[in-house]
């Protein structure tokens, strides 16, 4: 398909730059900065403290989500259904098998559900990576710009 094709057919509905401010509502993060990568495939997520448990027969992770910078560091406890567990190839290019989850996910006024895989990111400075699988028929990219769609829109993090 050429560019004129393209442009002729239905295009997702949200541009997006390299850097975006995402929501996961169901994790309790109201905004954490994401890396736009269309050479990754899936979305990471940096999360310490990674332990599998049961609740009512299914298996469930709870993790650290770590939050800011040296100065002003948080974490925020999460838990969510497992979905898998991926054989996910890291920025080192080492095969690493990594929790994933599936979760709403909310740019600007948009939402929609996205799979994301549990790693350390500790020496990455977004900590969050958002891969063109979350990104597809969601959202086009324009690379020269970042934070396109500022800070999450609160009413669709509650989901009205």
């Amino acid at each position: 398909m050429n560019a004129k094709e393209l442009l002729a057919g239905d295009l997702p509905p949200l541009v997006i730059g390299a850097c975006e401010w995402v929501a996961l509502p169901a994790l309790g993060i109201a905004a954490v900065r994401a890396r736009v990568d269309t050479g990754a495939r899936s979305c990471a997520l940096h999360a310490s403290d990674q332990t599998l448990f049961k609740r009512a027969g299914q298996d469930w992770v709870s993790f650290q989500v770590h939050m800011g910078f040296e100065r002003a560091k948080r974490s925020i406890s999460c838990e969510a259904q497992l979905l898998d567990m991926r054989r996910v190839k890291n920025t080192s290019g080492d095969i690493e098998e990594r929790f994933t989850i599936h979760t709403p996910i909310v740019i600007g006024s948009h939402r929609w559900n996205v799979d994301i895989t549990l790693t350390n990111r500790e020496r990455m400075r977004y900590r969050m990576l958002l891969g063109r699988a979350a990104m597809k028929d969601h959202a086009i990219v324009y690379p020269a710009r970042t934070f396109l769609q500022g800070k999450p829109d609160p009413q669709t993090i509650q989901g009205s």
